[in-house]
């Protein structure tokens, strides 16, 4: 996912490098084919397709080397709810850790649904 103010850009091979990244680390991944994609569409987009994660990049944050990584589907209020801001050589180790949590909290939630279950 990618934003940005005045003058943007659409930071199309900022996005497909970051892509290769996960890619490259086994993340499933991708991004808007559209060169300047708006921000709402693809949050839209990521909840209708389940996604857990959005990879938000902005032109101060890409400047600075780092991203957001933001999970989808948090309650408003939620401390990390406009997502995490993390340096992008660390995206793929930080990410990972994320998605092994969150799979570790769904595998969790149905071990103790299944309790008390007899086939």
């Amino acid at each position: 996912m990618a934003f940005g103010g005045k003058g943007f850009n659409g930071m199309l091979k900022e996005r497909m490098e970051i892509c290769q990244k996960l890619w490259s680390a086994g993340i499933k991944a991708e991004f808007s084919y559209k060169l300047k994609p708006k921000l709402p569409q693809q949050f839209k987009a990521a909840e209708q397709g389940a996604i857990p994660f959005g990879i938000i990049l902005g032109e101060g944050e890409l400047a600075a080397g780092k991203c957001r990584i933001k999970e989808m589907g948090l309650p408003e209020g939620h401390p990390e709810k406009e997502g995490v801001e993390v340096e992008i050589a660390s995206l793929v180790a930080e990410l990972q850790t994320r998605l092994a949590e969150k799979q570790q909290g769904v595998i969790s939630s149905l071990a103790q649904q299944l309790q008390g279950t007899s086939v």
